[in-house]
């Protein structure tokens, strides 16, 4: 039997690799001579660089580049021959921050401008950047600046280029991007298609949780909105464009091309092909609801199955059982939660409780077989 285990990370508690290893634990003890194929699996945010590490076998290598408020920070860079890749939130994630630490108007995406720049230097000629949980919203200006944008201010303004100093901004010359950015192939991965702005756009929908207040929205979306007129008009309304703050707008403006997060990096790492071979696949994630419907390594996955006819299992953090679309993709729905429990003692002991709830479901296959 060949069994494919792609499973996302469980946020805060296993990484893919470690929720695949967990899976395969189980299913071994009852399927010891079956053939694994584990494809950790990410849609563009957080540990996007964990399963190419995983399954590449690479190290990540450490660059200095400036955080969301322009103070240097240590962020992770996987190569592997011409092909780098990026994850935004190794420079600017929300992660690194507090709520009350949180201050919009000075956010920069200079650090991932940076990350990209050292990829550019070190020859690769491919560059698959993820974008998600990113803690700044400047419309990319940062990110631009870095690979080589100027900017004509008001007056005279020091230092990277941040939100609050958008509306200062009378001219854009792209002219003087990296000229190398012509010469490589540039996709970014997100699980947003969102566009830059407007009510359903970076700052409307994501803002908040950056710590802009509600009062401050539709400035600082003005602000973005003059800033973006002058850049490349274009991209605003374009799907993917409110990515990471508008992110993605910077970065389809420097020729970038938008993929669905999961289905970019499941093709980079294999997975359609590991797919049309297996007899069964499991997948998985932290928590499974409405949301696994719009671009997750789940809802990707079954999609997968579906076209191969294959079936697939979902094993979870935790369900929400009345998602009953969601449930309508998979063959059988699971939660690793064996009984009421906190949540410290759910995250202590996630592998644990992975490998058994797989085990399990293993022992109810081989009931049929």
């Amino acid at each position: 039997m060949n069994i494919v285990i792609a499973p996302d990370s469980f946020k805060g508690s296993l990484s893919a690799s470690e929720a695949a290893l967990a899976m395969k634990k189980g299913f071994q003890s009852v399927y010891p001579d079956a053939d694994y194929t584990l494809i950790p699996m990410a849609d563009g945010g957080e540990g996007m660089l964990e399963p190419f590490a995983f399954k590449k076998g690479m190290l990540p290598a450490d660059i200095k580049v400036k955080n969301t408020y322009g103070d240097e920070k240590t962020a992770k860079i996987c190569i592997d021959g011409h092909t780098a890749y990026l994850e935004s939130a190794q420079a600017v994630g929300l992660p690194d921050f507090i709520p009350e630490e949180l201050n919009p108007i000075q956010s920069t995406s200079y650090g991932v401008g940076e990350m990209i720049r050292y990829a550019l230097d070190q020859g690769c000629k491919k560059v698959l950047i993820g974008l998600g949980g990113s803690a700044v919203n400047d419309g990319g200006a940062g990110l631009l600046e870095a690979l080589g944008a100027r900017y004509s201010y008001t007056e005279e303004i020091e230092g990277p280029v941040t939100l609050g100093r958008l509306p200062f901004i009378q001219r854009v010359d792209l002219t003087t991007l990296d000229p190398r950015l012509k010469e490589i192939e540039l996709n970014i991965a997100s699980d947003v298609n969102n566009p830059l702005t407007g009510e359903e756009g970076a700052t409307a929908i994501f803002g908040p949780q950056k710590g802009v207040r509600p009062e401050d929205i539709h400035v600082y979306d003005q602000w973005i909105a003059q800033f973006a007129a002058l850049t490349a008009a274009e991209w605003i309304d374009s799907p993917g464009a409110g990515a990471a703050g508008g992110m993605g707008f910077a970065l389809l403006a420097a020729g970038g091309r938008f993929s669905q997060g999961a289905k970019l990096i499941g093709e980079e790492l294999g997975l359609p092909k590991a797919v049309q071979k297996a007899d069964l696949i499991l997948t998985g994630e932290g928590k499974s609801d409405r949301q696994t419907l719009y671009g997750k390594v789940a809802h990707y996955t079954a999609q997968l199955a579906a076209q191969h006819q294959k079936p697939v299992i979902l094993l979870s953090g935790s369900l929400d059982h009345e998602a009953e679309e969601l449930f309508n993709l998979f063959k059988a729905s699971f939660s690793v939660m064996h009984s009421p429990c906190t949540l410290e003692y759910a995250i202590e002991h996630a592998h644990t409780l992975t490998a058994k709830r797989a085990a399990e479901i293993a022992k109810l296959i081989q009931l049929r077989v």
